[in-house]
């Protein structure tokens, strides 16, 4: 690395940070406004709001990584040709696209580690969240709703509250049919991680108590844990889940033929971490392709191709999900097509 390597790379990193500090205030700011009652409503109010944003904080701000390392790479290059220094190293013999190496070729790589914190952190997050009542983001007290288990079993529940962590009149029908659980009130155990019956729940046997021979019986009272249905706080909160809770490779391996959907999520996911990259590509191209002259319309173009590239994935992707093509296409050709615009602006740049 040469010293101006150094230097350019330096004026990144503090970019990234300044953008990152920013969004996370201001979501913080914004958020803590909105949900003030909810916080306030936590048993342990500051314990409660540490893990209320613990949660949901990182994979808010995966969704607004491709468009944090875009800004930090525009905000170093505004304070690079500000300062005049392409033209300085321009004049001593060195390109435009070698001096930004420094700032292009670590895009890529936060590109890699955006892949792997989807790999390795954000399943494993998304999990503990689904498992605490504080993960639950929105929809914290509800009434009459119905959910349904990973294993299949409905539950049914007139009142749920996760800042007390009680269910009532809860009645949980097996995935089969046959059974079904009738509890007053059930409580949420944090150190079992169940919900937990304090005083009678009922288990009913549906096939004895509609037979003829069967005598009514078929009912058995316990006290504790349900005997099936496993139930996870933050599932109340009735946020759609998609794939978040599912690694990339668990995603490729479970992606078969006739689910669309999941593989369109695959190949959505596999390209999520480096359009920050792509953008930021197309970008320079067109900021310093300019020489000087023009960088307002430049600006314009480079703000365009962020909504251009916004649009065209999710009109790509939506027709992909009605099957007009495969999904590895339909998640792929946006990238790539936006990928060979910015290789071009930058190769001419």
């Amino acid at each position: 690395m040469k010293r101006f390597d150094r230097y350019f790379l330096w004026v990144f990193v503090q970019s990234l940070l300044l953008v990152f500090l920013v969004f996370t205030t201001l979501f913080l700011v914004v958020d803590v406004l909105l949900n003030l009652d909810k916080l306030r409503n936590f048993p342990d109010v500051a314990r409660g709001a540490l893990l209320f944003y613990g949660y949901n904080l990182p994979p808010i701000l995966y969704l607004l990584y491709p468009f944090a390392v875009f800004g930090a790479g525009m905000f170093a290059l505004a304070r690079i040709l500000r300062a005049r220094e392409l033209l300085l190293l321009e004049a001593s013999g060195v390109s435009p696209r070698r001096a930004l190496a420094a700032i292009m070729i670590p895009c890529l790589l936060l590109g890699a580690l955006g892949l792997g914190f989807r790999q390795f952190v954000l399943p494993d997050l998304s999990l503990a969240a689904r498992e605490s009542p504080y993960g639950a983001f929105e929809f914290r007290k509800g009434k009459r709703i119905t959910v349904r288990d990973d294993a299949g079993n409905v539950w049914f529940v007139k009142r749920y509250n996760l800042d007390d962590r009680t269910l009532e009149d809860v009645r949980i029908l097996d995935k089969n049919g046959a059974n079904v659980v009738v509890a007053k009130k059930l409580q949420w155990r944090e150190d079992r991680g169940v919900w937990w019956s304090a005083g009678e729940t009922s288990v009913y046997d549906l096939q004895s108590l509609t037979s003829l021979d069967g005598g009514g019986k078929g009912k058995v009272t316990i006290d504790g844990q349900p005997p099936f249905g496993r139930l996870l706080p933050a599932d109340f909160a009735r946020r759609r889940r998609g794939y978040s809770d599912r690694s990339l490779l668990e995603l490729w391996q479970d992606s078969g033929h006739e689910n669309t959907e999941m593989r369109l999520n695959m190949w959505h996911e596999l390209w999520y971490p480096f359009g920050g990259f792509i953008l930021l590509a197309c970008g320079v191209g067109l900021i310093v392709g300019r020489s000087g002259k023009g960088l307002v319309r430049a600006g314009a173009l480079s703000l365009a191709c962020v909504i251009g590239y916004q649009i065209s994935m999710f009109w790509f992707e939506a027709l992909a999900a009605s099957g007009a093509f495969s999904p590895a296409v339909g998640a792929g050709i946006t990238p790539v097509l936006f990928a060979v615009l910015g290789g071009w602006v930058f190769v001419r740049s």
